[in-house]
């Protein structure tokens, strides 16, 4: 499951459209390094570029009554050969299933003019044709709304969203699994003086998956800090976050603690945002519960127009849609460069996850479902067309090791079109 945190500085319209641009795409593995505080990885071995590519923005200038100018759209063609599709250990097992997979994606979205309220919406779908393994073809899509107020010392911040996708997740055992999630969340922030702000977020999920015998999981996070502004670039302040997280299958986990932020940002050159905090946490049937301890960092650095660096951290508690009764401890790592080549962009990234099962006192069940991941991905993309469409090649390695049933490695490779309109 996903659980998603608010960020911890106040959101101007630009990070505003960041997250609605961010809630309309499927990511390839755990593409959390951005500005704002990264979130928990999804799992999926999803195919790059099936809805991502190009991404219109209305034109700058437009009169209230020109509403169609907020409106774009892109259609991606994308194929991918993936020598593991099922992420099967191999025989004795299940044997290792290697097909190529052509998918047809498109997005629509539509984004207001600034102003004190920016608002909108966006779908996207896509279906994957699997050449050999036709069972596993299939569409996935979703689709969400968001506001933004922004107007003197107050910056409020809602979206909602719903999404259908389908595949290899390696949350599930690395089972083909159609998984169906709804994220909605608030942040707002406050000004009180030039030096000091008070900021609050919440944010609640449920998860539900079927090709096997799942959990369906829940989550809400709720958090405030007060922040100071110890100079121009530099802001820190303590804060408390509060946490439920269930299953269909699980005794609820609730936990409360102290939380300190820290955010830093030089123009457009460096910048950061983190938190660090520790959860003291409680089972609702009476189990008991370890403190655990929660962080999350996004690191983004643009050391010029041709080349940048990118490092995100998470590390949080989710409910184990796997292990009955069994929660699990999530720390997910991803380093990330990218330059620039004339008018082609290079990116490379590197991932290390770690997933360690907890389980309440009084809950039997072994030693759950641990495992470690490790992957390395590249890319290399171009407009083309007299810059009307852009086109991607990608290759990516993963390799998780965990208990004889979660033990595989794969490698994908493909490309990918993206036009905008």
């Amino acid at each position: 499951m996903i659980i998603k945190s608010g960020p911890t500085t106040p959101i101007p319209r630009t990070v505003c459209r960041l997250i609605y641009w961010g809630l309309a795409m499927t990511q390839p593995l755990v593409h959390a390094a951005t500005a704002l505080l990264p979130t928990a990885p999804s799992g999926f071995a999803t195919i790059p570029g099936v809805t991502g590519g190009l991404t219109g923005t209305a034109p700058a200038g437009r009169t209230d009554s020109d509403l169609l100018r907020g409106f774009s759209a892109v259609a991606s063609l994308s194929g991918t050969y993936d020598t593991n599709i099922t992420r099967s250990p191999g025989l004795p097992v299940a044997p290792v299933l290697d097909d190529f997979i052509l998918s047809l994606g498109g997005r629509v979205e539509y984004l207001s003019k600034a102003s004190e309220w920016t608002f909108g919406g966006n779908y996207r779908g896509s279906y994957s044709e699997y050449f050999n393994q036709a069972e596993f073809s299939g569409y996935s899509q979703g689709g969400g709304v968001m506001a933004n107020y922004e107007a003197g010392r107050l910056s409020v911040s809602l979206n909602t969203e719903i999404a259908f996708d389908r595949g290899s997740n390696q949350n599930y055992s690395s089972a083909f699994v159609e998984r169906t999630n709804y994220n909605s969340g608030a942040t707002a922030s406050y000004r009180l003086s030039p030096k000091t702000s008070l900021q609050g977020n919440i944010g609640q999920s449920f998860t539900t998956a079927s090709g096997g015998d799942f959990n369906d999981t829940e989550s809400f996070v709720a958090g405030a800090s007060a922040l100071w502004r110890y100079s121009p670039l530099t802001e820190l302040g303590p804060g408390l976050r509060y946490t439920y997280l269930s299953g269909s299958s699980q005794t609820s986990r609730t936990s409360i603690g102290p939380t300190m932020s820290l955010n830093y940002k030089l123009s457009s050159k460096v910048a950061m945002n983190s938190r660090v905090g520790m959860d003291f946490a409680k089972y609702d049937d009476g189990g008991s519960a370890d403190p655990t301890f929660s962080a999350s960092l996004g690191l983004n650095y643009e050391a010029s127009k041709l080349w940048g660096l990118d490092f995100s951290l998470y590390r949080d508690t989710q409910a184990d849609p796997v292990q009955a009764g069994g929660f699990t401890e999530v720390t997910a790592i991803r380093f990330g460069y990218h330059r620039k080549v004339r008018r082609a962009r290079l990116n490379l990234g590197l991932d290390y996850n770690m997933n360690r099962s907890q389980l309440p006192s009084n809950v039997s069940g072994g030693g759950g479902n641990d495992r470690d991941f490790f992957s390395m991905d590249g890319s290399v993309g171009m407009p083309i067309l007299s810059n009307t469409s852009f086109a991607n090649i990608y290759l990516r390695y993963g390799d998780q090791s965990g208990s004889a049933t979660d033990t595989w490695d794969s490698v994908q490779v493909g490309f990918s079109i993206s036009r905008g309109f």
